[in-house]
């Protein structure tokens, strides 16, 4: 099979190769369309089919890896094995999050669901140098359930904005706790790098998970400059979001044990004491960014249009007339649901728990939500506003 590797090394390369492979609609158009490009005419489609698979169980060669910068988009890193997977992209993301737009880049690209290339992790390094360095636009970090991806939504509608919006890929290269800060810092780097190259024309914008403030002082050190937006929110209301529907981090996923003791479960702590404890480290966690010059902190209770069209302006992004009203038909809608009608919340957060616990929660948060929301930027009376955390 050593021709049939070249030509495969060859596609997963060629701009033109990759452009003929989208126009096919289905696997058996893809596959007599490799079938002309690889020079196999005499193979059934389970041999075909048979060689791509054998491929599969083969890395790419170091050298191809930089060559596919421009052309593929990181799709899922393994921790287990450390090896990343590819897929063709599909125009920029407008998903709520990146997950939800690398499943419509592998459904709506017959190509993606035949060929997923694969490489380690450390092959990026291939890239640096050769890959031109990308200055993102902004950050933004969040405690969760605090309107982050109604700004991130909003911000993907402008038309030289590239949105990732909790990166599986970023987020488990983070965590894996093989890599050295060094090297989690050097392919982070790379990912960003790589996933600008698509999108020619975009400013790059992460919004990173919620356990990622503890990755603070890691990506600040490598983007110093970026401008970063932080936001926070009542701690009753993102606890009565968790209530009703638990994320990650407030789970006791052990997967998040090497990034802070805090996410770890107690033995013998209940269910709120165990959520309580992580958003008041993720809470101390989001302190430091006060002291930073580039980076803003506002609450839930701020963002209205008007907050968003500050935030688009403060990374220096386009917000012409077009897209200020893109933006405003995006708040209209729920933020993890565009195609449902948002509906107000607050007052239905704030009375799931009973006073004992809401007395609680406000003993051992409230200080701090308030030490992190100046009182200046702090609004006088709550306002609902256009998003469903």
């Amino acid at each position: 099979m050593p021709d049939l590797r070249n030509r495969y090394h060859e596609l997963v390369c060629s701009p033109a190769q990759l452009a003929l492979c989208r126009q096919a609609r289905s696997v058996a158009e893809l596959l007599a369309t490799l079938r002309v490009l690889w020079g196999v005419p005499e193979q059934s489609d389970n041999q075909l089919l048979h060689t791509i698979d054998a491929l599969h169980r083969e890395d790419l060669p170091e050298a191809v890896v930089a060559d596919m910068a421009g052309l593929w988009l990181p799709r899922r890193y393994h921790v287990r094995t450390q090896r990343l997977q590819w897929c063709l992209p599909e125009g920029p993301a407008t998903e709520p999050f990146h997950d939800e737009y690398i499943s419509r880049c592998c459904q709506s690209i017959v190509l993606n669901q035949l060929l997923i290339p694969k490489t380690p992790v450390q092959s990026l390094t291939a890239c640096h140098g050769r890959v031109p360095k990308a200055q993102p636009a902004g950050f933004i970090f969040h405690l969760s359930r605090c309107g982050s991806t109604l700004l991130s939504g909003c911000l993907s509608e402008l038309e030289d904005a590239a949105v990732f919006s909790e990166s599986p890929v970023l987020t488990e290269v983070l965590l894996d706790p093989a890599l050295s800060p060094q090297a989690k810092r050097l392919h982070v780097e790379c990912l960003i790098n790589v996933q600008a190259r698509l999108f020619p024309g975009r400013r790059v914008v992460v919004k990173w998970n919620a356990w990622d403030i503890f990755q603070w002082n890691l990506l600040r050190s490598l983007y110093p400059h970026v401008p970063v937006v932080a936001l926070v929110r009542d701690p009753v209301e993102i606890l009565a979001s968790h209530r009703a529907q638990a994320g990650r981090h407030m789970s006791g996923d052990p997967s998040l044990a090497a990034v802070a003791p805090v996410l770890t479960t107690s033995g013998g702590s209940g269910v709120l004491e165990h959520r309580v404890r992580v958003l008041e480290g993720l809470m101390h966690g989001m302190l430091p960014l006060q002291a930073s010059s580039s980076a803003t902190l506002f609450d839930y209770s701020q963002l209205r249009r008007e907050t968003v069209e500050e935030i688009a302006r403060m990374f220096h992004l386009r917000c012409d007339t077009a897209g200020q009203q893109r933006m405003a038909q995006r708040m209209q809608h729920n933020a993890k649901l565009p195609g449902t009608r948002f509906q107000p919340d607050g007052a239905t957060k704030a009375a799931v728990f009973a006073a004992p616990e809401r007395e609680i929660i406000e003993r051992r948060l409230g200080a701090l939500h308030q030490r992190l929301v100046p009182p200046l930027q702090r609004v006088a009376q709550r306002q609902d506003v256009a998003n469903a955390c």
